[in-house]
């Protein structure tokens, strides 16, 4: 070995035997060249230039035999070769190159027979799972069988969808996923990335991507692994798109009964139950209508909203709350009724203990939805499925309402009690007749407060919360009655109306929720 010692584990593609000069025409990159130095025999310029062409043209090295004819390599050949890391090699006895040839193309055509032969167990395990709709832990355990590593599957939130541990307990593949595998950086097309030297593959349609897979410890060639992990990523893609459309189907015709029952236009019993049976729902002890609506939704969409990312939301929103449905053991319909909200038609099931029945399966429910991003408007409950999807338009109210009320941390289904006047003003702040109406009672009273800063507002406030009940502001307050009497006096002299008159304190209190409502 005279040069290009860091390149020996450079791939050879093919092995060729050549004596003339130029080479460059019959080469592709990556052969081997076997030579008895007649190439290089004459000028030691054109020598030089011969090695450089190699080089150039991608050759992985070259093999000198020695002999009478061509006893040493040039230095000049050599300084060359080891300037450009090229690999060059000498024999000093003679070797039969027909030999080497048939040995190293052997080996070639059994390593490429042997790509062919995973290529086709890779197509027929990955169509295979396709054809049998299997789920996303099978193709999964599939790609860790087949590359003899651990995969994992994320959803872009980092979370763990499906794994395969192999070589390795779960707990150390996933201990501290989160953090790790942040420090990895998606990319477009499968690579290696982050400090640990992960493969990735993203999942997904090109700029719609939900997943992606990810093995933290490689054990095949890279080559391998993009094949691969191809194949699996578009095995559960293509289950994905089977699953949303079987889904859609389903959704579609369930969402049609949902609205007739919204409508009324379905006016017996019977013929409710006998179509809610046909579309899979189990019986009920009794029936609820519920909403789920995004929260924090505006009512109307903006002028200008892509219509096409609107549905795509929606159709995701119709997945979210079938699955949660599915997953917490619950019989029910499901399906989309106006563009922003989905219906559902829960059919309660008999429970023991103190909770109600609907209570302990709408918290059931609950559980399963993305937190924080989801509400859910209750209807009321009823024996009977007919007059219970009749009170799919209240619960669309009520979830209307809720998604847009501040504050209620951790709760995520409202019933008609819990979102009242406060919900339907908070639903109507942008509206500008209750704007006016706010300005008109306590714009006197706002204006005061800016200048002066003296607590008004917030006495008028107490004064609402204890119903206009003197004794109870100043014990609430801490204030002797005269105190209150005092300042009462004086607000009532800012407002310009009669503070003792129910009739104004009622208009009063409903202009303080717009107010609070619209400044939340």
């Amino acid at each position: 070995m005279l040069s290009g010692e860091a390149r020996l584990d450079a791939p050879v593609r093919w092995v060729h035997v050549g004596e003339v000069g130029d080479l460059t025409g019959l080469l592709r990159g990556g052969e081997l060249i076997l030579s008895t130095g007649i190439a290089m025999s004459g000028p030691v310029a054109e020598a030089v230039d011969y090695v450089e062409a190699l080089v150039t043209a991608g050759a992985a090295g070259l093999v000198v035999e020695l002999g009478a004819g061509f006893s040493a390599v040039p230095d000049e050949v050599l300084a060359r070769a080891r300037a450009r890391d090229f690999p060059v090699i000498v024999l000093r006895h003679q070797v039969r190159f027909v030999e080497v040839t048939e040995e190293v193309h052997r080996g070639i055509v059994a390593d490429q027979l042997k790509q062919v032969e995973f290529a086709r167990e890779v197509h027929e395990r990955f169509t295979a799972l396709s054809l049998e709709e299997a789920d996303a832990g099978a193709i999964v355990a599939a790609a860790s069988a087949l590359s003899g590593s651990s995969v994992v599957l994320e959803d872009l939130t980092r979370r763990v969808v499906a794994f395969e541990a192999r070589g390795r307990p779960a707990a150390g593949l996933l201990a501290d996923w989160e953090r790790r595998s942040r420090a990895t950086p998606n990319l477009e097309t499968l690579g290696v990335s982050g400090p640990e030297g992960w493969v990735t593959a993203p999942v997904g349609l090109h700029g719609r991507r939900w997943a992606r897979l990810v093995v933290p410890d490689p054990a095949t060639s890279q080559a391998r692994l993009a094949m691969l992990l191809e194949r699996a990523a578009q095995a559960l893609e293509l289950g994905r798109m089977v699953e949303r459309d079987r889904l859609s189907l389903e959704h579609r015709a369930q969402g049609g009964l949902l609205a007739d029952l919204a409508a009324g236009r379905i006016v017996d019993e019977e013929s409710a139950s006998a179509r809610a049976a046909a579309l899979g729902m189990g019986r009920g002890t009794r029936y609820v209508a519920v909403v789920a609506r995004l929260r924090g939704a505006p009512a109307d969409p903006p002028d200008g909203a892509d219509p096409l990312l609107q549905q795509d939301r929606a159709r995701t929103l119709v997945e979210q709350v079938s699955r949660a449905l599915r997953a917490a053991g619950l019989s029910g319909l499901v399906g989309g009724l106006l563009e922003d909200q989905v219906g559902l038609l829960l059919a309660v099931p008999q429970v023991r203990g103190p909770a109600s029945h609907e209570d302990e399966a709408l918290d059931a429910l609950v559980t399963r939805l993305p937190e924080g991003e989801v509400v859910l408007g209750v209807g009321p409950v009823s024996d009977s499925l007919l007059a219970a999807g009749r009170g799919l338009g209240q619960a669309g109210h009520i979830a209307e309402v809720a998604a847009t009320m501040p504050g209620h941390p951790g709760r995520i289904y409202f019933r008609h009690a819990d979102v009242g006047l406060r919900g339907l003003l908070a639903l109507l702040h942008d509206d500008a007749r209750v704007q006016a109406f706010v300005e008109s009672e306590l714009g006197r009273l706002l204006e005061h407060e800016t200048r002066r800063s003296d607590g008004s507002l917030d006495l008028l406030r107490q004064y609402v919360a204890v119903g206009g009940n003197k004794t109870r502001l100043a014990e609430a307050t801490h204030r002797s009655r005269a105190s209150i009497y005092k300042r009462l006096d004086r607000l009532s002299r800012v407002l310009g109306v009669d503070l003792d008159d129910p009739a104004s304190l009622m208009s009063l209190g409903v202009a303080l929720l717009a107010y609070d409502s619209r400044s939340a």
